[in-house]
Protein backbone atom coordinates (compact mmCIF):
# COMPACT_ATOMS: atom_id res chain seq x y z
CA UNK A 1 0.00 0.00 0.00
CA UNK A 2 2.47 2.72 0.85
CA UNK A 3 4.10 1.95 -2.52
CA UNK A 4 1.33 2.61 -4.46
CA UNK A 5 1.49 6.09 -2.48
CA UNK A 6 4.69 7.15 -2.99
CA UNK A 7 4.71 7.59 -6.68
CA UNK A 8 1.36 9.82 -6.61
CA UNK A 9 2.87 11.52 -4.25
CA UNK A 10 5.62 12.22 -6.64
CA UNK A 11 3.46 12.78 -9.63
CA UNK A 12 1.48 15.12 -7.40
CA UNK A 13 4.43 17.40 -6.26
CA UNK A 14 6.03 17.11 -9.36
CA UNK A 15 2.25 18.55 -11.06
CA UNK A 16 2.50 21.20 -8.09
CA UNK A 17 6.15 22.57 -8.98
CA UNK A 18 4.99 22.43 -12.57
CA UNK A 19 2.06 24.69 -12.11
CA UNK A 20 4.01 27.07 -9.72
CA UNK A 21 6.91 27.44 -11.78
CA UNK A 22 4.98 30.25 -13.76
CA UNK A 23 4.02 31.66 -10.43
CA UNK A 24 7.60 32.09 -8.94
CA UNK A 25 8.44 33.31 -12.67
CA UNK A 26 6.06 36.38 -12.46
CA UNK A 27 6.82 37.02 -9.26
CA UNK A 28 10.90 37.38 -10.11
CA UNK A 29 9.46 39.39 -13.45
CA UNK A 30 7.08 41.39 -11.53
CA UNK A 31 9.52 42.34 -8.83
CA UNK A 32 12.41 43.31 -11.81
CA UNK A 33 9.59 45.48 -12.95
CA UNK A 34 8.93 47.09 -9.61
CA UNK A 35 12.98 47.98 -9.43
CA UNK A 36 13.30 49.01 -12.77
CA UNK A 37 10.01 51.86 -11.87
CA UNK A 38 11.74 52.33 -8.59
CA UNK A 39 15.12 52.56 -10.18
CA UNK A 40 13.52 56.00 -12.51
CA UNK A 41 11.59 57.29 -10.69
CA UNK A 42 14.69 58.36 -8.32
CA UNK A 43 15.89 59.64 -11.57
CA UNK A 44 12.85 61.80 -11.95
CA UNK A 45 14.26 63.44 -8.40
CA UNK A 46 17.85 63.73 -9.85
CA UNK A 47 16.32 65.40 -13.10
CA UNK A 48 14.79 67.84 -10.76
CA UNK A 49 17.67 68.73 -9.08
CA UNK A 50 19.67 69.50 -12.72
CA UNK A 51 16.86 71.71 -14.05
CA UNK A 52 17.74 74.14 -11.78
CA UNK A 53 15.64 76.64 -14.48
CA UNK A 54 12.99 74.96 -14.39
CA UNK A 55 12.77 74.39 -18.11
CA UNK A 56 11.74 71.20 -18.51
CA UNK A 57 8.79 70.94 -15.74
CA UNK A 58 5.77 69.66 -17.76
CA UNK A 59 7.97 67.01 -19.02
CA UNK A 60 8.96 65.79 -15.46
CA UNK A 61 5.14 65.61 -14.72
CA UNK A 62 4.85 63.58 -17.87
CA UNK A 63 7.18 61.38 -16.80
CA UNK A 64 5.62 60.76 -12.87
CA UNK A 65 2.34 60.04 -14.30
CA UNK A 66 3.60 57.23 -17.01
CA UNK A 67 5.64 56.00 -13.89
CA UNK A 68 2.75 55.87 -11.97
CA UNK A 69 0.97 54.57 -15.08
CA UNK A 70 3.03 51.66 -15.01
CA UNK A 71 2.75 51.29 -11.32
CA UNK A 72 -0.86 50.22 -11.63
CA UNK A 73 -0.24 47.76 -14.58
CA UNK A 74 2.69 45.91 -12.90
CA UNK A 75 -0.02 45.71 -10.01
CA UNK A 76 -2.74 44.77 -12.89
CA UNK A 77 0.23 41.91 -13.91
CA UNK A 78 0.09 43.49 -17.43
CA UNK A 79 4.14 43.03 -17.51
CA UNK A 80 4.13 43.49 -21.61
CA UNK A 81 2.24 47.04 -21.24
CA UNK A 82 4.50 48.05 -18.17
CA UNK A 83 7.96 47.31 -20.72
CA UNK A 84 6.59 49.19 -23.25
CA UNK A 85 5.88 52.63 -20.53
CA UNK A 86 9.30 52.07 -19.06
CA UNK A 87 10.70 52.41 -22.54
CA UNK A 88 8.64 55.32 -23.10
CA UNK A 89 9.85 56.65 -19.62
CA UNK A 90 13.18 55.91 -20.63
CA UNK A 91 13.11 58.55 -24.04
CA UNK A 92 11.09 60.83 -21.84
CA UNK A 93 14.02 60.99 -19.60
CA UNK A 94 16.73 61.60 -22.31
CA UNK A 95 14.98 64.07 -23.53
CA UNK A 96 14.51 65.85 -20.62
CA UNK A 97 18.51 65.60 -19.86
CA UNK A 98 18.80 66.77 -23.39
CA UNK A 99 16.43 70.09 -23.00
CA UNK A 100 18.02 70.51 -19.64
CA UNK A 101 21.22 70.65 -21.24
CA UNK A 102 20.08 73.08 -23.96
CA UNK A 103 18.28 75.57 -21.50
CA UNK A 104 21.66 75.66 -19.68
CA UNK A 105 23.60 76.61 -23.17
CA UNK A 106 20.62 78.97 -23.57
CA UNK A 107 21.86 80.70 -20.49
CA UNK A 108 25.29 80.47 -21.26
CA UNK A 109 24.76 82.16 -24.44
CA UNK A 110 22.29 84.77 -22.83
CA UNK A 111 24.99 85.53 -20.69
CA UNK A 112 27.45 86.10 -23.03
CA UNK A 113 25.75 87.97 -25.81
CA UNK A 114 25.12 90.07 -22.76
CA UNK A 115 28.92 90.84 -21.92
CA UNK A 116 29.35 91.29 -25.27
CA UNK A 117 26.57 94.30 -25.45
CA UNK A 118 28.44 95.79 -22.78
CA UNK A 119 32.01 95.60 -24.69
CA UNK A 120 30.37 97.40 -27.43
CA UNK A 121 28.85 100.13 -25.75
CA UNK A 122 31.98 100.77 -24.34
CA UNK A 123 34.06 100.20 -26.95
CA UNK A 124 31.44 103.12 -28.72
CA UNK A 125 32.39 105.50 -25.52
CA UNK A 126 35.85 104.86 -25.87
CA UNK A 127 35.45 106.37 -29.28
CA UNK A 128 33.62 108.98 -28.37
CA UNK A 129 35.91 109.88 -26.16
CA UNK A 130 38.61 109.88 -28.45
CA UNK A 131 37.08 111.75 -30.88
CA UNK A 132 35.84 114.62 -28.28
CA UNK A 133 39.97 114.73 -27.52
CA UNK A 134 40.88 115.02 -30.82
CA UNK A 135 38.97 118.11 -31.30
CA UNK A 136 39.86 119.79 -27.98
CA UNK A 137 43.40 118.82 -29.26
CA UNK A 138 43.19 120.65 -32.37
CA UNK A 139 41.05 123.70 -30.59
CA UNK A 140 43.99 123.88 -28.25
CA UNK A 141 46.70 123.60 -31.02
CA UNK A 142 45.17 126.36 -32.96
CA UNK A 143 44.59 128.34 -30.19
CA UNK A 144 48.84 128.29 -29.29
CA UNK A 145 49.65 129.06 -32.85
Amino acid sequence: MSRRCTPTAGLLAIAFLLLASPVVSHAGEEDDLQRQIESQRSGVIDLERLDDSHATTEEITLLRAWLDEAWSLRAKHEYDVVREVLDRCLAQADLIRQKIAAAKLRAQVQKREESLQALRTRIQQTKKAIQDMTVKKKTLEGNVK
